[in-house]
């Protein structure tokens, strides 16, 4: 019996130690933990304090300065470090996985040599789809231009100022969806037409990779003082994406592999994969011509900032948005494209220097018809000259 009593009263001792134990909070150690004011080594620096910090996530569990500290070192971390081609190569913790390295690098997933299309919209909005279509459309509001497994494009249209029928880019976001930790996390460029083009990513950042070779890269040029163009690589995906603000327009090209090109969904109202719904598609060639002088006098005398003039589809485009607009600014966003054309895809250009609108003065509708009745009467010309 005294036994059984002893052996209880030692029970219920070491049960209230335990609990004591456990209740009274233990001091998290983390002022063990220190950081370098030494800014030359600061990336190494930083990963040797958050495997140090991180040694005590048992003992600082509840402890919320601990946590706080372990965000905002976390987050400058990622802001300074990943993408430092340095600590990439020599630093091999926990945090070197969240960097490229060469043993660990992102894959190529198409062959930048094999073949490429493209696509571009700008203007009232003007469309040449991956399939090489030529569309000018309505499209009021939001609309896809380009989605798949790795990027989305969307963009807004709003009616023109002073015009009754005409919209045009205004609002633009480019989407990079998150593939592989080695390859690129979610980042997001916004862009709007009354403001300067972002010179980053929403991240703060303009590129992830190794900085010898990046697989994501952001750069921004200002062609004149209105107007900038960002330039968005991506490398593991062989594609390069530009973004153009003239005055207060926006305009968006695009190219990518065939293969990725081709990955679209027939359901959704891709712009640059399925072109405009016919509801929302506009003949050029049916529109009643006002002011036309002057449209074709601006158009074919502008000269782009490469040097070029426009022709084509490109001519036609910028007069027709001279007719629908009155706005010269049109012009600038015609010629802007262009470039993007013979920058991306300069085999498809034909270099047709006539506009369709010149045809007849009050509608292109019978143009094809004129243009058959010149060739009839110069070949009835040449039989009787023959003959």
């Amino acid at each position: 019996m005294l036994v059984s009593n002893l052996i209880h009263r030692v029970w219920i001792i070491w049960v209230t130690v335990i609990a004591v134990c456990t209740c009274v909070p233990v001091p998290c150690p983390q002022d063990t933990c220190t950081l370098s004011d030494v800014k030359d080594n600061q990336c190494r620096d930083l990963d040797a304090y958050l495997k140090c910090m991180k040694s005590l996530s048992k003992k600082c569990r509840g402890d919320i300065g601990y946590h706080s500290a372990i965000t905002v070192s976390n987050s400058e971390f990622k802001k300074k470090c990943i993408g430092h081609e340095d600590f990439s190569r020599n630093n091999s913790g926990e945090n070197s996985q969240m960097v490229p390295s060469a043993h660990n690098a992102c894959p190529m997933l198409f062959d930048d040599k094999k073949e490429h299309r493209f696509c571009g919209l700008f203007g009232d909005p003007h469309l040449r789809t991956f399939d090489g279509k030529y569309q000018t459309c309505r499209i009021h509001g939001a609309w896809q231009v380009i989605d798949n497994p790795f990027f989305s494009i969307m963009v807004t249209n709003d009616a023109v100022l002073n015009s009754t029928t005409a919209t045009a880019p205004t609002k633009l976001t480019v989407m990079l969806k998150a593939h592989k930790p080695e390859c690129t996390p979610q980042k997001l460029f916004e862009a709007q037409g009354d403001l300067l083009l972002p010179d980053k990513f929403e991240d703060s950042t303009t590129s992830f990779g190794p900085a010898s070779s990046p697989t994501v890269s952001l750069s921004w040029r200002s062609n004149d003082p209105n107007s900038e163009t960002v330039i968005i690589r991506l490398s593991y995906i062989s594609t390069i994406i530009t973004v153009t603000r003239v005055h207060k327009y926006l305009s968006i090209s695009a190219k990518l592999p065939d293969q990725l090109a081709q990955v679209f969904d027939q359901d959704k109202n891709v712009l640059c994969s399925s072109g405009c719904p016919t509801s929302e598609q506009i003949d050029i060639k049916q529109v009643t011509i006002s002011e036309l002088d002057r449209g074709l006098t601006l158009c074919h005398n502008s000269i782009g900032p490469t040097g070029h003039k426009l022709t084509d589809q490109y001519l036609d485009w910028c007069v027709f948005d001279m007719m629908t607009s009155h706005d010269e600014q049109f012009i600038n966003a015609s010629h802007a494209a262009y470039s993007d054309v013979l920058f991306f895809e300069p085999r498809s250009l034909f270099n047709r220097t006539v506009s369709v609108f010149e045809f007849n003065p009050d509608s292109t509708a019978d143009a094809n018809c004129i243009h058959r009745l010149n060739l009839f009467f110069l070949t009835i010309i040449a039989l009787y000259n023959f003959l």
